[in-house]
């Protein structure tokens, strides 16, 4: 993905829809830092090289005339150099004195090696992921299995954040992650911050709207907004959680600067990238746009809705994460 796959019909989409409702900074709390060369022979396919100059080339080209900072996550990608990944994120970071980053982290990485990085080398908090899972069940594992007690237990000490994708089919309304979550910042590691990714990864109505009642309620509890193209979790979100608890991400560059979307289907989810399909539009004017405006889209219809101000626009997009982070 390069930001040369930017068309017209999303440049259209920009300028009639979204300029208006995108405020002049924006800061990203989900997005990706990757370079194929971390990657071991053999891995299978890895994502688009995105160093931090690209980060902010596909700003420019998203969001035109924005200034816009990032909080860079690890990439978890099978195979992945662990800390030459982290090493290149420090180097590239440390050109942007308002970008902060999380450290990748498995779990067979060393405690002692993480807290140098976070004490030494400025990471904000951690980034865990399901795919390192001990357990080798990356779709039902639990928080512990993936980010072990130990890892926890520093980023506890240290006050650092945590941005977690959840795991387990029902994502956030799974009962397992709620009790313990409920566990984790009510009684075990209540220093940590956690940002649940992608609405908590509800990627369509059915998750946030049978866990909100209890995510409400829990500390040091934040979302990141990232890749969710469906309206409805919004919705949920912007009337019955606290705005000052939600970021703006994108999840760039590869998993929304693609045209398509998240597709719901009841309470399952797809990503549908139209570059691989052959897709007739027989009754409409066939140009898809960019996920990430279709994100941006049901962000503001969702506002709309909710009926939120134009500073509770400039919060989600800007304030919450540069207060909370920096």
């Amino acid at each position: 993905m390069t930001p040369t796959t930017y068309t017209e019909h999303d440049r259209q989409i920009w300028e009639e829809e979204l300029e208006e409702f995108v405020p002049a900074r924006v800061f990203d709390a989900h997005i990706h830092l990757f370079n194929p060369q971390h990657m071991g022979q053999g891995t299978g396919r890895t994502w688009s090289h995105a160093d931090l100059e690209t980060l902010q080339s596909w700003a420019q080209r998203l969001y035109p005339g924005r200034e816009t900072h990032f909080l860079v996550l690890g990439s978890p990608a099978p195979g992945i150099d662990v800390q030459a990944h982290n090493d290149w994120a420090i180097q590239q970071v440390s050109q942007d004195s308002q970008s902060r980053m999380n450290r990748l982290v498995t779990p067979g990485c060393n405690v002692e090696d993480i807290r140098h990085d976070a004490v030494t080398h400025g990471f904000i908090g951690l980034k865990p992921y399901r795919l390192f899972s001990v357990t080798g069940d990356v779709a039902q594992c639990r928080i512990h299995e993936f980010l072990p007690h130990e890892q926890m237990e520093l980023a506890n000490e240290l006050g650092l954040w945590v941005t977690m994708h959840l795991s387990r089919h029902h994502g956030c309304a799974d009962e397992h992650n709620l009790e313990d979550l409920a566990e984790f910042t009510t009684r075990r590691y209540p220093n940590i911050k956690w940002i649940l990714a992608h609405c908590a990864r509800s990627f369509t109505y059915w998750p946030i709207r049978q866990a909100i009642d209890r995510l409400r309620d829990m500390p040091n509890i934040w979302y990141d907004l990232s890749a969710v193209t469906d309206v409805r979790p919004f919705i949920t979100l912007f009337s019955k959680e606290n705005t000052k608890r939600l970021f703006f991400g994108s999840d760039g560059v590869d998993s929304t600067y693609f045209h398509g979307q998240y597709v719901a289907l009841g309470r399952a989810w797809q990503s549908l990238d139209t570059s691989r399909f052959d897709l007739q539009f027989p009754h409409c004017d066939g140009r898809p746009i960019l996920a990430i405006y279709e994100q941006l889209l049901s962000m503001k219809q969702a506002a709309e809705i909710a009926e939120l101000s134009a500073d509770d626009i400039e919060d989600i997009f800007w304030r919450n994460a540069t207060e909370a982070l920096m």
